[in-house]
């Protein structure tokens, strides 16, 4: 028997779920072949060819590493998801993913594969920085190496590998207008109206190579918002060691994650549409209020727990819900940021608020908090400084908003909780980490100076000076009597 998860090995392998759709066509391209997708797009798709849809499989696309294809490859590109509560596991493999094309290394068969007619959807998970965007969040960040790369090289981009995403989608949306094939295209990131803004890239970078090439994509390629939700955390050494345990076989590729697992849709596709309906999904017309609240609530409550827990010395997300300080927080933030959210079709918010901790509590899924304090200039402006917005709008100043905002300039000075040095991971992290440690002893230019810098904040609660003046006030009360001390303030 062979020694890794293949296809020549799945016969012997006994007791777990395996993929019915092997053999089925190529249809949706992926964007950004991460952990994530593995463990809930592919894992959608997978339960749809086992119902007999041959017309969808996968192939991906990674736009930096080939570190997952040289993993997935010998695996024949089948892996293991792992679903654990508490110590309980329901293992399964899945057969969805075709292949991966690595871009720096496979240019022309990545846009063949992006403007091939049969390709009917491209879905995209690239983290919030991999839109390209600038400050305002709201345009194309022309100034960004890669996006300023494409542009200057865009006649030659296939022979030289696109570096951004959009000038790979314009890029593709260009050959695909010589034949004239229609494109669906999905954005899979926790960000607000994604679809929308994935748009206004392309559309941005189209109109600066070629305007009759904006008027193709206006007419045939259409760009569905979409809300995407499962705790899926970094793959372990211990993980690998489990899963060849309860397989027999070894498996590179395998993802543990959450029971738990929700993907709403805008239904705007100008095509063929997977019928992910049958398998779980939800088409919608409108997504906002759906992407309001698990932004908000749940990443809101993530990322407030990954810095203050981080600063506190908690290595996991569970570790840091179930201090009873983080917990009581957590709480106030949701009794917060509540009255901001609108009404959810079918859901009733407090108790889904409440089952997001529960959720944060599982052991199973150990989630580290600096894997969620990545990146915090891309991801706390929708997460906690919009509804921070809408709540001084209605004459509230949100207190464990204020709070987060404070430990966030706390953590980008780059200190643990024993005073030991870390990396800082942020596109910003330069810029931001050496303003926090200049500011370091200067609470008030340590705090305009990064909430300026970052653009976290929309101009309007970054000119309130009773919000930015109690972001001021708990990065000092942190400083004189710690981050548990200052967080026992908070009411």
């Amino acid at each position: 028997m062979s020694q890794v998860l293949s296809k020549e090995s799945l016969s012997s392998i006994k007791g777990v779920a395996k993929p019915l759709g092997q053999e089925a066509k190529v249809g949706i391209a992926h964007i950004g072949i991460g952990a994530f997708h593995r463990a809930h797009q592919a894992v959608y798709t997978d339960d749809l060819l086992n119902l007999g849809d041959k017309n969808w499989k996968i192939s991906a696309i990674s736009l930096r590493s080939s570190k997952i294809k040289d993993a997935m490859a010998p695996q024949d590109y089948l892996y293991s998801v792992v679903e654990r509560a508490g110590s309980e596991n329901h293992t399964r493999i899945v057969g969805a993913i075709d292949q991966v094309l690595v871009a720096p290394k496979e240019p022309e068969a990545v846009l063949a594969l992006l403007s091939n007619a049969q390709t009917k959807v491209v879905t995209l998970t690239v983290t919030e920085k991999g839109y390209c965007r600038d400050k305002s969040g709201l345009h194309l960040d022309e100034g960004n190496d890669a996006v300023a790369h494409d542009l200057t090289e865009f006649a030659n981009l296939g022979e030289k590998a696109p570096k951004s995403v959009p000038g790979l989608l314009v890029k593709a949306c260009e050959i695909r207008k010589s034949t004239n094939s229609p494109l669906t295209i999905i954005s899979c990131d926790n960000l607000p109206s994604n679809g929308a803004v994935t748009r206004t890239i392309v559309m941005e970078f189209a109109a600066k190579v070629d305007k009759a090439l904006v008027q193709w994509i206006e007419s045939n390629v259409s760009f569905c918002n979409s809300m995407v939700d499962r705790i899926v955390p970094a793959t372990t050494d211990a993980d690998y060691t489990d899963i060849r345990n309860i397989l027999g076989v070894a498996d590179q590729s395998v993802v543990f994650t959450e029971p738990f697992k929700q993907w709403i849709i805008e239904d705007n596709f100008i095509a063929e549409r997977p019928a992910w309906d049958k398998v779980g999904a939800i088409f919608v017309k409108d997504v906002e209020p759906f992407e309001d609240m698990k932004l908000r609530l749940l990443n809101g409550a993530h990322s407030a727990l990954a810095y203050i827990g981080f600063l506190l010395g908690y290595e996991f997300i569970h570790e840091a819900v179930t201090d009873i300080d983080c917990a009581h927080f957590a709480k106030l933030l949701h009794q917060d940021v509540l009255p901001t959210v609108s009404a959810v079709p079918g859901i009733d918010l407090p108790v889904y608020a409440d089952t997001i901790l529960a959720r944060f509590a599982n052991q199973g899924v150990p989630y580290k908090t600096t894997q969620v304090a990545c990146d915090g200039s891309q991801k706390l402006p929708q997460r906690l400084a919009a509804p921070a917005l809408t709540l001084l709008e209605q004459g509230h100043v949100s207190k464990p908003i204020a709070f987060v905002l404070a430990a966030w300039c706390k953590f980008l000075e780059g200190k643990d909780s024993q005073g030991n040095c870390f990396s800082v991971t942020d596109p910003m992290a330069e810029p931001l980490v050496a303003l926090a440690n200049q500011y370091a002893h200067d609470s008030e230019m340590q705090v305009k100076q990064i909430l300026s810098e970052s653009g976290v904040c929309a101009p309007r609660l970054l000119k309130s000076e009773e919000f930015v003046g109690l972001v001021i006030t708990y990065v000092n009360t942190i400083n004189m009597i710690g981050v548990r001390g200052a967080l026992k303030q908070v009411s």
